[in-house]
């Protein structure tokens, strides 16, 4: 199993354990474009989805909620 699936698959375990900076990597691995930076929010856009996912950051982390909703995404894709 490769370092790449093992970050895979502990974010998909809990996404609370993984820091904002390996999900922004995950993200990027599932073809999410960062589109804009404004102040503490990043916002993501992939073309399967309408709506762009925005994260706030704080603290060199975000929210679980937040987390939690990029990883229903990427199942949405993988699916």
């Amino acid at each position: 199993m490769t370092q790449r699936d093992k970050l895979f698959n502990k974010f998909i375990a809990n996404p609370e354990s993984v820091s904002y900076r390996e999900m922004e990597k995950i993200l990027g691995w599932y073809e999410f474009e960062k589109i804009q930076a404004k102040g503490s929010h990043i916002k993501f856009k992939h073309s399967h989805f309408e709506r762009d996912l925005i994260i706030a950051i704080h603290n060199n982390d975000c929210k679980a909620y937040m987390k939690k909703e990029a990883r229903r995404r990427i199942l949405i894709i993988k699916s």
